[in-house]
């Protein structure tokens, strides 16, 4: 099971952890950014730092970092300036960077370091509505490497360039984030032990519901899409519709609901005649 916290500072965190952050400038991201490397540093982790601003501003950004000049120099430390991954709307130029990703996920261990800590920031404006869906596809995909591989990752955000509606759905895809953002209530994030896997947990209700569909929509498809819902504490009606619709537009491939709550499972049953993307649905207890 993958861990879901309140963030507050990111250091004490492991192998699997997906976490974001919200900031309002440089400065305020760089008191975030220098303890998350040098806690990395010192576990004796490659560090890998990926943002779409010049090489010359990510070496500004780790200005205080110590002994920063001597881990870029010998290679614990890698800056990559990148096209901005987040939010294109190029699938090809996505897929690209995620293979990168991941094998520098592989090769760091084959190098001998014990994992992966990537940072990645990005300044450009968010705003709800359609613009948001490619950005949370984007750290869905990275989630599933996340969750499997032995990294964990800190997602920076230009607060003041993302709009409130925006960040919350940011934020439901994080296990860890800040709570002032979106509360903890609820998430959804990749399985850590079984691919194109997902685990949808909390209360899914009026507060949630256009986070929910946003994630819905940007969800990575690779086939059927499985549903783990053990944690999930009570779903409302609008909640099950968009499961329903999400299964209608994925078809042919099914949504597969694993240890859906009982009402969850009757409103189902029932309700097929009535909206056909229920029929998309199967259930496994």
């Amino acid at each position: 099971m993958r861990r879901e916290s309140a963030l507050i500072m990111p250091v004490g965190y492991g192998w699997h952890d997906h976490a974001c952050w919200f900031h309002t400038g440089s400065e305020a991201w760089r008191e975030m950014l220098v303890p998350f490397f040098s806690e990395g540093a010192a576990r004796g982790e490659r560090l890998l730092y990926v943002s779409h601003r010049s090489t010359d501003e990510l070496v500004g950004d780790l200005s205080p970092l110590p002994a920063r000049d001597e881990l870029l120099r010998g290679g614990d430390l890698t800056l990559l300036s990148l096209e901005a991954y987040r939010g294109t709307a190029d699938e090809s130029a996505l897929n690209e960077q995620v293979a990168q990703i991941r094998k520098a996920a592989v090769t760091t261990v084959e190098a001998g370091y014990r994992g992966l800590r990537l940072a990645v920031d990005s300044a450009h404006p968010i705003r709800s509505g359609d613009d948001i869906a490619p950005f949370v596809h984007a750290e869905m995909m990275f989630d599933e490497i996340a969750a499997r591989l032995p990294m964990l990752l800190l997602c920076g955000y230009d607060g003041r360039y993302v709009d409130r509606s925006a960040a919350a759905a940011l934020a439901f895809v994080h296990p860890i984030r800040q709570r002032v953002v979106f509360g903890l209530g609820c998430a959804l994030y990749a399985d850590g032990e079984e691919e194109h896997s997902w685990r949808l947990r909390g209360e899914l209700d009026l507060a949630s519901r256009e986070v929910l569909e946003v994630a819905l929509k940007a969800l990575p498809v690779h086939g059927d899409v499985h549903l783990h819902l053990d944690a999930l504490t009570f779903i409302d009606g609008n909640s099950t519709y968009a499961l329903a619709e999400f299964a209608e537009r994925i078809a042919p491939h099914r949504l597969v609901l694993h240890d859906p709550p009982t009402v969850l499972s009757r409103i189902v049953e029932v309700s097929r005649d009535e909206f056909p993307g229920l029929r998309q649905i199967a259930s496994v207890r």
